[in-house]
């Protein structure tokens, strides 16, 4: 392991359990966040919505520093020069983890700095869930399909309501990670100034992007196609 094309992306419903298991982070990113931990030092940046919440949690697992977000070029070369003495934990902006590693790289001082003491990236987007006792499987209409790049007739699910959601059709929310392991291809690739497509075929090359994630919770009904289409246009 240890490859970023490893880590890829993944889903659970939130909620239940304790720590990372409670943000229903699942098992190869927690595999991620363990490896990362043994390093001992290095940047770890979490980007997307609810980061406060991730970076409590992880921080109640790992231990570590929690720095200001990455928001401008004296607080990133801050948390840099700190993670060469410890495990330093921070948001970002982005939305995904490619696009915040591109901003990362723009606002370090030293990218080659950035490129050794960057450890991990998550990126996180929650969606609402389809109630679990009413939700049925439908054919996909025209556009619908489009939008997620499926073939016409591909199934989802829909949740019309019932007593046990209040006749809503939705249950809770569902959390979508991604998550970029900085292995010696992906420094390779920041301190040579690769683009996004280059980084992200190197970080997605065996596993799913966000979009791909919101396409397969889509189409096991954990989320309706109008939230999975929200993420993958995020």
């Amino acid at each position: 392991m240890g490859t970023t094309a490893e880590l890829g992306t993944d889903a659970a419903p939130a909620g239940g359990g304790s720590g990372l298991l409670q943000l229903g982070m699942p098992s190869r990113l927690r595999g991620a966040v363990t490896r990362a931990r043994s390093r001992l030092t290095g940047l770890w940046v979490i980007t997307g919505g609810d980061t406060g919440e991730t970076i409590s949690l992880l921080m109640q697992e790992i231990g570590g520093t929690h720095m200001p977000d990455l928001d401008d070029r004296a607080t990133v070369d801050a948390a840099l020069e700190a993670a060469e003495r410890g495990i330093v934990l921070a948001a970002a902006a982005g939305g995904d983890a490619i696009h915040t590693l591109l901003a990362l790289r723009r606002l370090a001082s030293d990218k080659f700095a950035l490129a050794a003491m960057l450890r991990l990236l998550i990126a996180q987007r929650s969606a609402i869930g389809l109630c679990g006792a009413c939700r049925r499987p439908e054919q996909a209409y025209g556009s619908m399909a489009a939008l997620l790049g499926l073939d016409p007739g591909a199934i989802l699910w829909e949740a019309p309501g019932c007593e046990s959601c209040d006749g809503t059709g939705k249950s809770g929310r569902v959390r979508v990670f991604e998550g970029v392991e900085i292995d010696s291809a992906m420094r390779r690739l920041i301190y040579d100034g690769a683009d996004a497509p280059l980084l992200a075929r190197h970080a997605f090359l065996n596993t799913p992007n966000l979009a791909s994630a919101a396409r397969r919770l889509a189409r096991e009904g954990l989320i309706a196609a109008e939230e999975a289409v929200k993420i993958s246009r995020g």
